[in-house]
């Protein structure tokens, strides 16, 4: 089991190259997270993210419900050090059962993916990246079904396609 999770963590990992969105809805890259939170209309709250909770070494400091495209996520934006700058944008589906949905949304407005792995062996993973969302980001789709007392996740995520993009 222990091996099993620890599979599931190393999956996880590989697929968050992260996520921002740039000039989506409010944010655009390089804007600090108190912009972005006061941007969000009440709906991010600032946070001090943990060791843990980085994405390639950017830190989580807000954190709040996102709609986008018809589907309810947990939002979570990562900033360099400081919060100085926006650097990566991961929006959790609420409802993971929607994961399929949302890659056949994603898929319809932007494109077939540059590079797919689905059904992974017993994790049932679909892990889906467009090398250019057509707005010079990278966009990322995850899907990890069920194991064992672990609950199914699925997220997108977007960054900067050029990671000096915001600082």
């Amino acid at each position: 089991m222990r091996s099993r999770l620890t599979l599931v963590a190393l999956i996880a990992g590989l697929a968050l190259p992260g996520v921002a969105l740039a000039d989506w809805q409010w944010t655009t890259w390089s804007m600090p997270a108190e912009t972005v939170i006061a941007g969000s209309g009440g709906a991010l709250q600032a946070v001090v993210g943990r060791d843990g909770q980085r994405v390639h070494g950017w830190h989580l400091r807000a954190v709040g419900p996102i709609t986008f495209e018809g589907f309810d996520f947990d939002g979570e934006f990562f900033f360099d050090r400081d919060g100085r700058a926006l650097k990566v944008v991961r929006l959790t589906l609420k409802d993971p059962s929607q994961c399929e949905a949302l890659e056949e949304t994603m898929t319809r407005l932007r494109g077939t993916p540059a590079d797919s792995s689905r059904d992974l062996g017993v994790l049932k993973t679909r892990i889906l990246n467009w090398a250019d969302d057509g707005s010079g980001n990278f966009l990322g789709l995850t899907g990890l079904n069920a194991i064992g007392d672990q609950p199914p996740l699925c997220f997108i995520r977007y960054r900067p396609l050029n990671p000096t993009n915001g600082g």
